[in-house]
């Protein structure tokens, strides 16, 4: 298992005193934990879990089975933090990812990338400055995403390119 993430991440584990190795424990809400449970399916189209199963054929230009997989195979974790609470859902979100890639790993299901990316309300206001996108008594929000897709030559979704990720905390794991 290779574990890397981008210099924000790593500003926000430092900010909420996380260990480096993820050893911390968290309640997982219902959601999740169905998730987490949920039967690993590998297709002629990719992998993907029992209840996610929507995976489809590329048919156009700019898709590859990479994009497909990440595209359906993504949940987001921090609508079940109520009240919502950055510290929470960043500890939800790496905890969720760190299981799904655990259970993977446990199938002997190898090839396989897993990638949470996390932006906290103040880190959402910072992008929209810096974007000119930002409109006055504009209400920002935590923002997440978990996925995974099968790791395939010249279908790179994510990096933790700083340049194109500052305002994102980045997490990847490759099994």
């Amino acid at each position: 298992m290779t574990i890397t993430y981008n210099e924000t991440f790593k500003q926000l584990q430092t900010e909420y005193s996380l260990p480096e190795d993820f050893s911390f424990s968290f309640g997982l809400p219902a959601e999740v934990q169905s998730i987490l449970d949920d039967q690993i399916l590998i297709t002629e189209l990719g992998v993907t879990l029992k209840s996610f199963n929507r995976l489809y054929k590329a048919n156009q230009n700019w898709e590859n089975q990479s994009i497909i997989e990440d595209s359906e195979n993504h949940f987001h974790v921090d609508w079940h933090i109520v009240p919502a609470d950055n510290k929470k859902a960043f500890m939800l979100g790496i905890k969720a990812l760190t299981l799904l890639a655990d259970k993977f790993q446990k199938e002997e299901i190898k090839g396989i990338r897993f990638w949470y990316s996390f932006q906290t309300p103040e880190l959402g206001q910072l992008w929209a400055k810096q974007n000119n996108l930002e409109e006055e008594d504009e209400e920002h929000f935590i923002s997440d995403r978990l996925s995974f897709y099968k790791l395939r030559p010249g279908e790179n979704v994510i990096s933790t390119n700083e340049s194109e990720n500052k305002f994102w905390a980045i997490l990847l794991t490759d099994i």
